[in-house]
């Protein structure tokens, strides 16, 4: 054995240790993160209001989300509505046309468990809530994606109504006060049900003959 070899086998027995890698740093879930944000939202509704930007929530959401906020506004699945307010206010960039907007609207309409969001309606007339006020603002885009509504007798309970009031509203009474405020068109709301079906019959006519 060589002199220097000995020398750098020597050298080499003295070196450090060499240390442990450390343990990869996990990446972030942004779908998880969010749709826990969304969640959070849809369970604080009543207190923001729709306002999302106000809510203590929203500032856990960033540009890193809006991909997820994206996917999550298409699939129009329970968090479609708020998912797209949520775009609005960080994404101003990712548009939707107002058909877009309609079938989204029109398909929260249809699966809402607390309709106090969309307004309270009442004999003296209909006060549009944070929802119905954007579906108004749609305009006749929104007529297609409601009329089928027109045909759901699912009852429609809210949680923040007029004192007193017991008339039973349903989804097909929300549908056809909310394209009958579109259009302009006659409104008289009775509490009884089945004089409310009638002038639904002919909202869902009027609707016909204007295609």
């Amino acid at each position: 054995m060589s002199f220097r070899f000995a020398v750098l086998l020597l050298l080499g027995s003295c070196a450090a240790p060499r240390g442990t890698s450390p343990p990869p740093v996990p990446s972030r879930d942004f779908k998880a993160e969010a749709r826990g944000v969304l969640d959070a939202l849809e369970a604080s509704f009543y207190v923001h209001w729709g306002a999302v930007e106000r809510a203590p929530e929203f500032k856990r959401l960033g540009r890193e989300h809006v991909a997820v906020l994206r996917e999550e506004t298409d699939a129009n699945g329970p968090r479609a509505v708020l998912a797209l307010r949520a775009l609005e206010r960080i994404a101003p960039e990712e548009r939707f046309s107002p058909a877009a907007k309609a079938i989204l609207y029109a398909a929260a309409l249809g699966r809402e468990a607390d309709f106090s969001r969309w307004g309270a309606i009442s004999p003296s007339g209909f006060l549009p809530g944070v929802y119905g006020q954007e579906l108004l603002k749609l305009g006749p885009q929104a007529a297609p994606y409601l009329r089928p509504l027109l045909s759901d007798r699912r009852r429609a309970p809210a949680s923040v109504e007029p004192a007193g009031r017991a008339q039973g509203d349903r989804v097909c009474d929300y549908a056809w006060i909310l394209l009958a405020t579109i259009f302009d068109r006659p409104l008289a709301y009775h509490g009884d049900p089945e004089r409310r079906d009638e002038q639904i019959r002919q909202m869902d006519l009027w609707l016909d003959r204007r295609r």
